[in-house]
């Protein structure tokens, strides 16, 4: 509507005709008599009847014209478009494309609403003023493409109705797919040879506007100013306000395992312009059951502008299985991204494979990796969260190296070629490895096939083994002030230095040779977390434990024997530390992501034993949608549940179903932690971002402030005020003028 308060105008409008009206009466108020003397003044009266009748016309519609513009100030005139949006006197049958931007971020509050609370009710309002000849389209930034269309290209027959569904859209768990829109306008707009306007209601935050993300939208809209369509856009945009992000919640852990905490960590961003203090963060948890359990609170001391804090948490899953942990903030500015969720694979233990070069089975006591299988496995049943395989070194190369989170190697002499390259492989493609020396090393067969000039598996060239194994009378320990700042050896950091005192190394081989510091894009570089006081080669003491990244995997040497022929430190504490460390930093990462953001498709590989299982899918959005039902594709001899419409921020339930038997996975999708920053780009920064020709109005600045271009979206209703006194006080002249007002 041009008036803000329409009902007034049309009142004061129709109030115009009271001067005809009255005029009609004073002219029938008066009957006409003819008398002798009239005659004499007839010839006069005829002469100036025309110029009396004029006089008396140009004083009515003055009088008219002061009653309409008294109504046009009443009703507050808002300029010469509806709403400061649509052009009075279009052209008959103009095409018009609404694009609503309803992500995230439009569900910033502006006091009791949204920003996408005024925009959908402004362009509800504007419909109202679409002539009926017009056609109309209306596309969501969620569901940009015309089979999802609010609207499609039509002219409006129910503009109540169609209004009444707009105030009901609520903001999506989605990024802005602004880009799809403008696409699929163009496509509206092909063929269409009227006049073509196009409407962009968002909130423009700075950042979908930076550099480097607006070379899609540029190309679309120059497409589209090549169509001659005219561009208008609508800022709803209010600005940072008070307004946390929970940016991500990740695991810092490589696998889960039933029993042993996993530690998670959230990442709170403040996107606000002032220092947030004493921000509360709550979690909880749940598991195949779907019972919720609440955590412990965390609280943030401060998070300044722009900034962010860390949050640590420890969760013990008590049984295997799909687990989720969710973060969530206090209410703010924006609601959408105070929740963050994690889906994890709880498993029951981790699977390590030991390759014994000196295994007893009648003794088990005399095996080389005895000790190292107590300290990862103490009872052998994987109730601490690790489940020992040991083998001989002969058997490696029948070994499915897939099935095992981690590999050691305790004084193995030597291995197949089959066997080498398998490992390779294995370790290349995200495995682990760690390598125990010891009295069978073949240090020929490392230097040859696993150091390879520093491009093989051992991060160093080995000697032969020194001291005194035997005799035990001379030993060297760990030197304190070696000690890296790592997670493998940080049985022996900080005040714990001092039980390097307590471990004592009556032989090891020394390193000889170590590949150039520089890493490449498949080998990282050798670091040397823990030195020999040997003082041998000073100042450098001899490495004792160093690590390397292979490819996507990641290997750990250690130049001494995994069992107290050459050391004491098997009956250390530490030892059992420091391998339960050194096994979490080698174990491979879980394959199955199951956490992303919105959008972003499931895929999951059934396995065979489910391979022929009915699979249902209930999304975050259930009750109000059913339960989807999934078939799954075939990718080789496998079966991949694929599911593409993740638009909603939340758990995703999978489960198989086959003959009785059940199988539950979670997936976590959570929205894209830039939708969290509101500071909105100025007017001169979208013209230069964008690149073309556009009006612009900024919908939630004060009244009466310029809006557009050309001064579009302005009230006048003091414009025509001022105009109906001047107009009453011409009509008051003239009168006076004409003789029809006697001045006393």
């Amino acid at each position: 509507m041009p008036f803000m308060h329409p009902a007034l105008f049309y009142g004061g409008a129709a109030a115009a005709s009271v001067p005809i009206i009255i005029h009609l009466l004073n002219r029938r108020r008066f009957k006409v008599l003819d008398w002798a003397a009239m005659r004499f003044l007839l010839e006069s009266v005829r002469r100036n009847r025309r110029r009396v009748r004029l006089e008396e016309l140009i004083l009515l519609a003055l009088r008219c014209l002061a009653v309409l513009l008294l109504a046009v100030a009443v009703g507050r005139f808002l300029g010469c478009t509806a709403g400061g949006a649509l052009p009075l006197g279009t052209p008959a049958e103009t095409t018009h494309v609404f694009i609503l931007d309803d992500s995230v971020s439009m569900g910033q509050k502006i006091g009791d609403a949204t920003s996408l609370g005024k925009a959908a009710s402004d362009l509800a309002t504007m419909l109202e003023q679409v002539p009926s000849t017009d056609r109309v389209a209306i596309l969501l930034t969620s569901r940009p493409t015309r089979q999802e269309a609010v609207f499609d290209l039509n002219v409006i027959s129910d503009v109540e109705s169609l209004g009444a569904r707009l105030r009901s859209l609520k903001p999506s768990d989605t990024s802005s797919g602004l880009v799809r829109a403008l696409r699929t306008a163009g496509e509206i707009f092909k063929g269409v040879s009227t006049e073509k306007r196009l409407y962009l209601l968002s909130d423009f935050r700075r950042v979908d506007y930076a550099p480097g993300r607006v070379e899609p939208l540029r190309k679309e809209l120059a497409a589209l100013a090549d169509r001659k369509v005219r561009l208008t856009l609508m800022n709803y945009g209010a600005g940072g306000g008070g307004n946390l992000t929970a940016e991500a919640l990740e695991s810092l852990d490589k696998l889960h395992i039933a029993g042993v905490p996993v530690r998670v960590q959230l990442r709170v961003r403040n996107n606000g312009p002032r220092r947030a203090e004493n921000v509360s963060v709550s979690f909880t948890a749940r598991d195949a059951s779907e019972a919720e359990v609440t955590l412990p609170t965390r609280t943030i001391r401060s998070i300044d502008p722009g900034q962010t804090q860390l949050v640590q948490l420890a969760y013990v899953f008590p049984d295997p299985g799909p687990g989720v942990i969710q973060a969530h903030l206090a209410p703010d500015a924006l609601a959408g991204d105070n929740v963050a969720s994690l889906a994890l694979r709880v498993r029951e233990a981790r699977k390590v494979l030991i390759a014994d070069g000196e295994m007893d089975v009648g003794v088990p006591l005399n095996s080389d990796s005895y000790y190292l299988a107590r300290a990862l496995d103490p009872w052998a049943d994987g109730r601490y969260g690790n489940r020992v395989t040991t083998i001989s070194p002969e058997r490696l190369s029948e070994a499915n190296l897939g099935d095992y989170d981690a590999v050691i190697l305790t004084n193995v002499a030597d291995i197949s070629p089959e066997a080498l390259t398998g490992l390779e492989r294995y370790v290349r493609a995200g495995g682990g490895l760690a390598i125990f020396t010891g009295d069978r090393v073949d240090t020929d067969f490392y230097d040859k096939f696993l150091f390879k000039g520093g491009a093989g598996l051992c991060p160093a060239r080995l000697g032969p083994p020194v001291g005194d194994a035997r005799g035990r009378r001379r030993f060297v320990r760990l030197q304190r002030g070696t000690i890296a700042n790592d997670a493998v050896v940080r049985a022996f950091q900080g005040q714990r230095s001092q039980f390097t005192r307590l471990v004592r190394f009556y032989a090891y081989n020394p390193v000889l040779e170590m590949p150039p510091p520089a890493a490449t894009e498949a080998l990282g570089p050798v670091r040397v977390l823990a030195r020999f006081d040997d003082a041998r080669r000073t100042p450098q003491h001899s490495p004792a434990i160093l690590s390397r990244r292979f490819g996507a995997g990641a290997v750990v040497l250690v130049c001494t024997s995994a069992d107290t022929e050459w050391t004491d430190w098997p009956k250390d504490m530490t030892y059992v530390a420091f391998a339960n460390d050194m096994l979490e930093f080698i174990s491979r990462l879980d394959a199955e992501d199951l956490t992303g953001a919105v959008g972003s498709p499931i895929d999951y590989d059934v396995g065979a034993e489910f391979s022929a299982a009915k699979a249902t899918l209930k999304t975050p959005a259930f009750p109000e949608q059913d339960l989807v039902s999934l078939e799954g594709r075939q990718v080789g001899s496998r079966r991949v549940i694929h599911y593409a419409q993740t638009r909603y921020a939340g758990i995703y339930r999978l489960t198989l179903d086959l003959a009785g038997r059940t199988r539950t996975v979670m997936f976590a999708r959570n929205v894209e932690a830039r939708e969290g920053r509101l500071d909105v780009a100025s007017e001169q920064q979208l013209r230069a971002a964008l690149g073309v020709d556009l009006d612009y109005r900024d919908r939630l600045a004060p009244a009466g402030a310029k809006q557009v271009k050309g001064g579009e979206g302005r009230e006048y209703w003091k414009a025509a005020l001022a105009a109906m006194l001047l107009v009453l006080a011409v009509e008051v002249f003239l009168g006076q003028r004409f003789g029809h007002y006697h001045t006393p």
